[in-house]
């Protein structure tokens, strides 16, 4: 039983000074946080994320390049150069654009301490609403099969209610449709069901519908196409 118990307190040490090590080897600038989590707002263009760091060696460290895992992600500095004790900020710039859901992304800072290179890896998470969920929105239908109806469920964001009225075809445009549309309302504002039932079976038909809203000012809807096929 004595053994065993020195045999453990000498894994403890190994694995402390394996710590050290470690820590030491992760270079000398020190970060007020290396992980960020920002949730996004309807309407946002764009993240700013701001990673703090100190230099904490004798000497000055130079940042000498900065890379982002997205080219969606732009990392910039207000200067290379930090003297021994001085501080200073990373932004990193998250474009939002189309994207929606949960996005996580890497910057890798390199850097000149001394005479040693090293590098960090600094991480940004963004969590994007989802204005609308779809389910169902590619409908397949068949050539010479009945001519049933099926539905797409329709579920918007419960911050941003809208009123679905209509369907248009091809890019908001009102045209002749080979469907037959109807919208049903389950819960005003929030939840739709659209029902599609093709005119006819007899040939192959391919379009793209797209949601409908008085409240759409900013034409969101036009990034949640859904398809209807024959086929």
């Amino acid at each position: 039983m004595a053994t065993r118990r020195i045999s453990l307190s000498t894994v403890a040490t190994i694995a402390a000074l394996a710590i050290c090590q470690a820590l030491n080897a992760a270079g000398s600038l020190a970060w007020e946080q290396t992980n960020i989590s920002v949730d996004a707002v309807f309407g946002q263009e764009e993240v700013n994320a701001y990673y703090t760091f100190t230099n904490n060696s004798d000497g000055p460290i130079t940042i000498s390049k900065t890379t982002a895992s997205c080219g969606c992600t732009v990392p910039s500095l207000e200067k290379d150069t930090y003297a021994p004790g001085e501080s200073g900020k990373l932004l990193a710039t998250f474009d939002i654009g189309n994207r929606v859901g949960k996005q996580h992304k890497e910057i890798t800072v390199e850097t000149q301490e001394g005479d040693e290179s090293q590098s960090y890896t600094l991480t940004l998470n963004v969590d994007i609403p989802q204005l609308i969920q779809l389910k169902r929105r590619a409908l397949l239908w068949k050539v010479g099969d009945a001519p049933d109806t099926k539905d797409c469920e329709i579920i918007i964001h419960s911050s941003h209610p809208m009123t679905i009225d209509d369907v248009v075809i091809k890019n908001n445009e009102k045209v002749e449709s080979k469907f037959i549309f109807e919208i049903e309302e389950i819960e005003p504002g929030h939840k739709y069901l659209l029902k599609i039932t093709p005119k006819s079976l007899d040939e192959k038909v391919r379009e793209t519908c797209y949601l409908a809203s008085p409240d759409d000012k900013e034409k969101s809807l036009q990034n949640f196409p859904i398809y209807a096929w024959v086929r």
